[in-house]
């Protein structure tokens, strides 16, 4: 696991799109989709229902998103 995929799930689930957390890290909806996929492949899990236009944390997603929102406060303190 890594910061950035860390953020990545952090902003893909408060923006509700890949689309919408690559404007906002300033990088590409296909660096995002990565991350998140490699992520996810690591894990085993899915982090993501892509069924609908927003996409939204599946369960595991969600107990993932609680500890990515912790690394990301830490490491805007730091």
């Amino acid at each position: 696991m890594t910061f950035r995929q860390f953020e990545a799930l952090y902003w893909i689930a408060r923006l509700g799109s890949f689309h919408a957390a690559a404007r906002h890290l300033k990088t590409s909806q296909p660096a995002i989709s990565t991350r998140i996929r490699e992520l996810e492949r690591e894990l085993g899990v899915v982090l993501f229902d892509r069924s609908e236009r927003k996409v939204r944390p599946t369960p595991k997603g969600h107990e993932l998103l609680h500890y990515a929102a912790q690394v990301i406060g830490i490491a805007s303190e730091i």
